[in-house]
């Protein structure tokens, strides 16, 4: 959120500027859209000589990290034009904790010169890295002064007051991240920027997270909510203005099942085409999916592909939807006709499960995502440690800690096209 405003006592030759007056700020009456921060770096032994640049912070803290990132490539260049990118760098013992993120953020960014160690990371997974070092800078301020600490004088005293504020400010699981977060902040300067120190953060005690409460639905209780979309009452009244919104769509119940027979993200089960339907060479059916969340996360695309195994269930209900009368390979499974975005279908088939979830009376903690947790859970019986080829999850663990559900402890039949949602040992087609 942009917050462009400075304090009493700002940061040397940091000041605001306005795009429209170009550069007049007292007085002016733009918006604050129209406001940027502005560094002026006097060059030593010029005779006065300056150096300009418009930054692209929105807020005062992120401003001065970006400024001392600025002044410190311009001490590299003599004092010239700052280029987007600096290759080489000397990185004294002498580092103060401000520039240490700096120099962190490049690296993150892939930006620093150490080409061979550059990580391709989310845009998400950096600035909740960066958020937790700038947790660290808070709690420091109370008994340092950021502009001149070093990162090498970083005591653990300093940690153990860090430690004590997460402690009561956060949840185990944010206060493990926390710390493992500054280690490896740490980590990256002495390994990788040659700072002569030790790593305050290389020894603390985890805080033990309790299991999570995995919820899954059974066939009755799913059952209940397709009965639930033809006789529950599809009004809602919205807050404010009394609007009446409805929930009800001739395809839901449709959505719901395939949700449930295919354990597929949100927004893979509604990009679904026909054209993803898949016969290998012994005639069995599986539907490709993309594998969207690593291709967002990671900003790469042509991932390999996910494979879901047709069973009779979800044969029975692909063929409901019009599958052995495709016109259109290229069509949608889910609601073809479609004239909203993918976001928009997905928040809708989330709310009107929630709806008629609470229609037909379950009083389960449970939303649409429940449902992958339910299929998932029955796979499992199935495949055991070979479930992730289904789910794409990288270890057992973060199924089993997320999404397979212990109490379901009846085994099934192994083979991907016996895998029966609800463990049911005699097809019976979902109402």
């Amino acid at each position: 959120m942009r917050n462009i405003k400075l304090p009493t006592n700002p940061f040397k030759g940091l000041r605001l500027y306005c795009r429209i007056c170009r550069g007049k700020v007292n007085g002016c009456n733009h918006t604050s859209e129209n406001l940027c921060y502005r560094l002026i770096v006097t060059v030593p032994n010029s005779g006065g000589k300056q150096v300009t640049k418009l930054l692209n912070a929105e807020n005062y803290e992120d401003a001065v990290i970006e400024s001392i990132d600025i002044k410190r490539q311009l001490e590299r260049l003599n004092y010239q034009i700052v280029t987007e990118k600096v290759e080489t760098r000397n990185i004294p013992n002498a580092l103060n904790l401000a520039a240490a993120i700096v120099e962190y953020k490049r690296y993150l960014n892939g930006e620093s010169g150490y080409s061979h160690l550059k990580k391709n990371l989310s845009a998400a997974y950096i600035k909740e890295v960066l958020r937790y070092c700038k947790l660290f800078v808070f709690v420091l301020k109370k008994n340092n002064n950021i502009k001149t600490l070093l990162v090498k004088d970083i005591s653990k005293q300093d940690v153990s007051d860090f430690y004590q504020y997460l402690n009561t400010e956060y949840s185990p699981k944010t206060f493990n991240k926390c710390f493992n977060t500054l280690k490896g902040f740490f980590d990256f300067l002495i390994n990788i920027e040659d700072v002569d120190m030790k790593n305050p953060f290389a020894n603390f005690t985890p805080k033990v997270i309790p299991k999570s409460n995995i919820e899954i639905l059974t066939r009755g209780e799913f059952e209940a909510i397709l009965v639930s979309v033809d006789r529950f009452d599809s009004k809602i009244k919205l807050g404010g203005r009394g609007e009446v919104k409805y929930m009800y769509y001739c395809w839901l119940k449709n959505a719901f099942k395939l949700f449930l027979l295919t354990g597929a993200r949100r927004e893979e089960v509604v990009e679904l085409k026909w054209k993803d339907i898949f016969v290998s060479e012994n005639g069995v059916k599986f539907l490709m999916f993309g594998n969207l969340k690593v291709e967002r996360i990671k900003k790469v695309s042509n991932t390999p592909k996910k494979f879901v195994p047709i069973n009779k269930d979800l044969e029975d209900l692909l063929v409901d939807m019009g599958m052995n009368n495709i016109e259109n390979p290229n069509d949608f499974i889910l609601c073809p006709d479609r004239k909203c975005s993918s976001k928009t279908l997905m928040d809708v088939i989330s709310k009107s499960f929630t709806h008629y979830k609470n229609g037909a009376g379950i009083d389960k903690d449970v939303s649409l995502k429940n449902l992958r947790k339910t299929y998932i859970t029955w796979v499992n019986q199935v495949m055991g440690n070979e479930t992730g080829l289904i789910t794409s999850h990288s270890t057992q663990e973060v199924l089993e800690r997320h999404y397979i559900d212990p109490k379901v402890l009846s085994a099934i039949e192994r083979g991907a096209l016996e895998i029966k949602v609800f463990g049911d040992n005699n097809h019976q087609e979902l109402d």
